[in-house]
């Protein structure tokens, strides 16, 4: 201790411990943010999910394609079908969206804050 400065104390074992697991919950937390440990051990197997943002007016498209579908209604000259007031609530038009992406094997996960629909199915 007479090699040490007059105003440091040797650093106890504690302290030690304490900054040896820091160093330790670190280096394992950069390996698996890399991939190199954790996660899938077999190499990239194909699993997992792939996701899908749909917009609101997305949704609306899918639910009007539906509905439009279901009551034989083609659209005319410019494009423009023309839909029952009472088959078009928000409420149908949410349903058979929601079915349209089920067939295609998604499910909804979550809502964002900006009224994102997001949806996954497995890969």
């Amino acid at each position: 201790m007479e090699n040490l400065p007059k105003n440091t104390t040797p650093m106890k074992p504690v302290h030690l411990a304490i900054l040896l697991a820091i160093l330790v919950l670190g280096v394992v937390n950069l390996l698996a943010g890399l991939g190199i440990i954790g996660g899938n051990s077999g190499g990239n197997d194909g699993g997992g999910w792939e996701y899908r943002v749909v917009t609101p007016v997305e949704m609306d498209s899918f639910g009007f394609k539906v509905i439009a579908e279901e009551e034989g209604i083609k659209p005319d000259a410019e494009n423009k079908m023309e839909i029952p007031r009472e088959k078009a609530t928000s409420e149908a038009m949410l349903s058979k969206a929601l079915g349209s992406l089920a067939k295609e094997g998604f499910e909804p996960v979550s809502v964002s804050l900006n009224g994102l629909y997001i949806f996954r199915r497995a890969k």
